[in-house]
């Protein structure tokens, strides 16, 4: 059976077990109601309170529970029986090291098929050229190569054809030139913009990926650094696209002035779709314990 993750998402809310199921209340209003057996985890995203019960109970079942703050983990309570988490970690070393670049693959063709999506969705209503059958033939060559050079030298291919689209597509007034990252590069309103969505972006799979009981430090595309969650990035990947760069083309290509707002870019980020990162998560780590073709999120 497919185990669920439980939210925990309403300011006040209490947990506790009644009738073996554990609930979740607020007041005399049960939110939701579950029984330990169909549990992988338990998110909790805002103050709330637990009873001892609870984690007696997710102990014996070996259900994790995450705590959250800003939907940035911060804490996790893992089964005093350690089994579940033990074996993902173990499953996950085994796929770094026989099944990196099979996993890189999968990443980078889902960036590169859902970074095609998003041009084509242009070509088609407007009439535009932007390269977008290159995307696509740069996303079909990916699944051909062999090593990870070669995936991360396909990727930089297409983001430069990406970016050039991206360009044309924006009011001349933001001054976007092409992709940038650091600060130190004194970014225009669009970068900027684009950090913040993808900083948003990132904070809600780290949430998947511990929920799911994922090691966040052990990527097949991004490499060890001290401190760096590695497959947090790789996760990134299929969604930075139809999750970030869509939104913001749409609303630069609507009002330019309001990409340098901060409360209509957090807002404009609010809706990440959680729903789907961390069924994604989870088909990621059904994947390694399983060892079955990994299937990267395809935007339509």
């Amino acid at each position: 059976m497919d185990k669920k993750i439980a939210f925990v998402k309403d300011y006040g809310a209490y947990l506790k077990v009644e009738k073996g199921l554990i609930t979740c209340k607020i007041k005399d209003q049960v939110k939701w109601s579950i029984a330990p057996t169909e549990l992988h985890s338990i998110v909790v995203l805002t103050n709330s309170s637990i009873s001892s019960e609870v984690v007696k109970v997710a102990n014996e079942y070996g259900i994790e529970i995450v705590f959250f703050n800003n939907h940035e983990p911060y804490a996790k309570l893992i089964p005093a029986k350690y089994a579940g988490s033990f074996k993902v970690w173990l499953k996950q070393l085994t796929a770094w090291k026989r099944r990196k670049v099979q996993f890189a693959k999968a990443f980078i063709y889902g960036k590169v098929h859902n970074q095609w999506v998003t041009l084509r969705y242009y070509e088609r209503k407007y009439g535009y050229d932007l390269m977008s059958q290159e995307m696509d033939r740069l996303a079909r060559e990916i699944t051909l190569v062999n090593t990870a050079e070669d995936v991360m030298q396909k990727e930089a291919e297409a983001a430069k054809v990406y970016w050039r689209g991206v360009k044309s597509l924006l009011p001349k007034s933001l001054g976007f030139k092409g992709r940038r990252k650091r600060v130190s590069d004194n970014l225009d309103p669009f970068n900027r913009a684009l950090n913040i969505g993808y900083g948003m972006l990132r904070k809600v799979v780290w949430g998947a990926v511990i929920s799911v009981g994922l090691n966040p430090y052990i990527g097949f595309l991004h490499k060890f650094r001290s401190g760096r969650i590695s497959l947090v990035f790789d996760l990134m990947e299929e969604f930075r696209s139809p999750f970030v760069d869509r939104k913001l083309i749409g609303l630069a290509r609507e009002s330019a002035d309001k990409v340098t707002d901060l409360k209509t870019l957090y807002s404009l980020f609010s809706d990440m779709k959680e729903d789907e990162i961390y069924t994604q998560a989870r088909r990621l780590v059904n994947a390694i314990l399983n060892d079955e073709e990994y299937r990267p999120y395809l935007a339509k």
